[in-house]
């Protein structure tokens, strides 16, 4: 994230403001900001909340984003939503007043996440808002937790509230409040949550009150105002110095399809295409092509795409611009109503918040990456999707002091990261959605919860092999103690399909598993002395549970692992430098067998690098990739390159020529590849990857495959998707 925003200050709605204290003013508010979260976190009690699945934010007056907390980001942006519809709704708005709103269809991801918005009023007239959201632990429906995975609308999932006061000029609407924590299974967590809401705001109030006391009201607005649009400004000047074009990606939603058959022929895959455009300094996501909505876990509303869409531009285009709503000034979304994607009422959307939206995101990020590409300024900014899925483990029943008790835990945010053409991603800590976040503490899990775990570690090869490799994430499993069961309420995608894929010839980083081992004997073995390393040295029944498991058991004696998905790899494996796979392998963070599998290179477990076995063993690998590859679509492919500049795309194409006489070649080797009027795609050879190819930690749909393209000349990876089995329709670039 940039903050760095100096020499564009100037005269704003006829207010002057000098460089320095535009500065002082600026960062002032980030000050504030995080002072408002921090007394919500700290105030609230919730080990959700402390895992930061929660975020504050400073809006102008008609509430646009001027500052946004680093915590949970997809639901800020229907904050700005929010605000709106309290402004568009209500012609009375007083000081003291604080509205509230959870209700999907207008300005929320799920019900759960709850949004406390207040109006700051300077002489008479609102100046700015302030706001905060978090995710609450229960708010009813029929599934402990209230993810309820097998709702079929959204009346059972527990209390919607519309826009509303929750305090009227100062006093509480306890009417409302006790009706909304009543509804809770955990209502003193929720009131705790809500009483957090109103300290943050209160703390943060009176900070911009005592800021615009110094400098005055007009002075801190303009700044804010300003702040927006040298963002917007900047953003745009970034985007014209990009190509025009439209650049294409597909991902795909896998979840149970309602028949309880095993394996693939229970699973149903609905996808969530990007086709973006970039014209000028605009740029339009459209995902009108995504499956319609169905009465099934993972749909989500618009303001869950908008929030995915904010949240990838937050994080993409953040690093170079400071990130507030200027970002999304030039941003157009489109899809129409009653898609996956868009859904509306009734459609349950509890599943909203980790479902449809995040793929869109997957979708979203890839097509930007290969927009990105084309430059040699910002080609550091594309990277692979980079927040496969939210694995949901939320369990209830009665705690070891014989009470109710609905917990989430939060340990699945320690996925990897994806790479970068510069560097590797990060290991157990990659997350974009949550770019402050943290993880379920254990000690405080274990003290409030009858579940003991047993480990949380990062798992060797999930990260996707490249030139540079996806980050390693983690496993976690725990067992029931002082309790005889918990019922889990487990939800997520990327089991069956690999959502996290890699780019530029990296491959796809792990999938989402869960794991129950029945019968275990591990409280025994416990109490024997003797360590348990893995489920494969338990004794009992092993189950894959689906991706959606709304009822669970997990009885005494049981375990339950999850393991998270992870990032994929950029660039192709076999160009990874030798020693630093050996260096991989002796920190253990890549097998032996996947060094040679993946990487082709031989060392030994202590990383010691054999240089001329494995000069031979990538020699063999692309010989292999040669007998395997299916000629090049295109008849034409080759030729003789066409005039002009050339171009490159992601450090393996080289483009030459222009208009209708585009041409490419690879970067690798040179072989002249031919016109690339009908798409690159046809040009390359097409590689098939089996389960060896993958690793052990990826699984592909049947009705899918994933294909490396490959250079027919030198077998070097230059792209590698999962596809239909039938062929992509869609072609990763067409520049204008």
């Amino acid at each position: 994230m940039n903050t760095n925003d100096s020499g564009k200050s100037g005269t704003t709605g006829g207010t002057e403001v000098d460089p320095v204290t535009y500065e002082v003013i600026r960062h002032k508010l980030w000050s504030i900001n995080t002072e408002g979260s921090t007394t919500v976190e700290h105030v609230s009690g919730s080990p959700v909340v402390h895992a930061t699945d929660y975020n504050f934010g400073i809006y102008t007056a008609t509430g646009e984003m001027a500052i946004i907390g680093v915590y949970l980001l997809t639901p800020i942006y229907t904050g700005a939503m929010a605000i709106e519809e309290f402004l568009r709704r209500y012609d009375d708005i007083e000081e003291g007043d604080v509205f509230i709103i959870n209700d999907p269809y207008i300005a929320a991801m799920h019900q759960n996440d709850v949004q406390y918005c207040t109006p700051v009023f300077r002489d008479g007239r609102i100046v700015a808002w302030l706001g905060c959201m978090a995710h609450q632990v229960d708010l009813g429906g029929m599934d402990p937790g209230s993810w309820c995975t097998t709702a079929t609308d959204v009346y059972q999932e527990g209390i919607r509230i519309p826009p509303g006061r929750i305090v009227r000029k100062g006093e509480l609407n306890k009417e409302l409040w006790d009706t909304i924590v009543t509804n809770s299974r955990v209502p003193n967590t929720v009131a705790n949550d809500f009483r957090a809401f109103l300290a943050g705001l209160r703390v943060a109030g009176e900070r911009f009150h005592a800021l615009c006391d110094r400098y005055g009201t007009d002075v801190v607005t303009a700044v804010m105002a300003r702040t927006i649009d040298n963002s917007e400004a900047d953003l745009r000047e970034m985007l014209r110095s990009l190509p025009d074009g439209v650049f294409e990606h597909d991902g795909y939603l896998d979840r149970p399809n309602g028949t309880e058959r095993a394996g693939d022929e229970g699973v149903e895959l609905l996808h969530v295409p990007c086709t973006l455009t970039k014209s000028g300094d605009e740029l339009t996501f459209d995902f009108s092509g995504a499956s319609p909505q169905s009465p099934a876990y993972g749909m989500t509303t618009r303001g869950g795409l908008m929030g995915a869409v904010a949240t990838l531009m937050l994080c993409t285009f953040g690093s170079e611009v400071p990130w507030n709503h200027g970002l999304m000034r030039p941003v157009n979304v489109l899809a129409p109503d009653g898609l996956c994607v868009t859904a509306v009422e009734p459609m349950p959307v509890s599943g909203g918040a980790a479902g449809a939206n995040w793929i869109a995101t997957c979708s979203g990020g890839a097509a930007l990456a290969k927009l990105f590409a084309f430059s040699e300024e910002y080609a550091d900014l594309a990277f692979g999707p980079s927040d496969g899925s939210w694995q949901l483990c939320q369990f209830g029943g009665l705690d070891q002091y014989g009470e109710p008790f609905a917990a989430m835990y939060m340990d699945s945010l320690l996925w990897g990261g994806p790479a970068f053409g510069f560097r590797d991603g990060v290991d157990s800590g990659g997350a974009m959605v949550i770019l402050g976040g943290g993880a379920t503490d254990v000690e405080q899990q274990e003290s409030r919860q009858p579940l003991l775990y047993l480990w949380r570690r990062e798992v060797v090869d999930s990260g996707g092999a490249g030139t540079y490799r996806g980050g390693n994430g983690i496993q976690f499993a725990l067992t029931p103690i002082d309790t005889e069961e918990v019922t889990g309420v487990l939800g997520t995608h990327g089991v069956a399909v690999p959502n996290r894929t890699g780019i530029f010839g990296g491959l796809p980083g792990a999938c989402a598993k869960f794991e129950r081992v029945g019968g275990s004997g591990v409280l025994a073995a416990y109490a024997e002395g003797r360590m348990v390393d893995s489920l494969a040295e338990l004794d009992g029944e092993h189950t894959l549970l689906p991706g959606v498991s709304p009822s669970a058991k997990i009885r005494q004696g049981d375990v339950f692992e999850c393991t998270v998905q992870d990032g994929g790899g950029y660039g192709d494996p076999l160009l990874r430098a030798p020693e630093q796979v050996a260096a991989d392998v002796a920190e253990r963070a890549v097998s032996v067998a996947a060094a040679e599998r993946l990487y082709g290179v031989i060392v030994d477990e202590a990383g010691a690098l054999d240089e001329a076995a494995t000069e031979s063993r990538r020699d063999e690998i692309r010989k292999q990739r040669k007998e395997k590859m299916q000629a090049p679509a295109d008849a034409s492919s080759g030729g003789g390159s066409g005039g002009g500049d050339a171009q490159v795309w992601g450090g393996v194409l080289t483009l030459s020529g222009s208009g209708s006489d585009l041409r490419a070649a690879c970067k690798h080797c040179g072989q002249s590849l031919g016109s690339l009027a009908d798409g690159w795609e046809r040009l390359a050879g097409r590689v098939e990857l089996g389960a060896d190819d993958l690793g052990e930690h990826v699984r592909v749909h049947s009705d899918l495959v994933t294909v490396m393209y490959v250079c027919p000349n030198c077998q070097t990876a230059l792209w590698t998707d999962t596809e239909p089995k039938d062929g992509r329709t869609w072609r990763d670039f067409a520049l204008d």
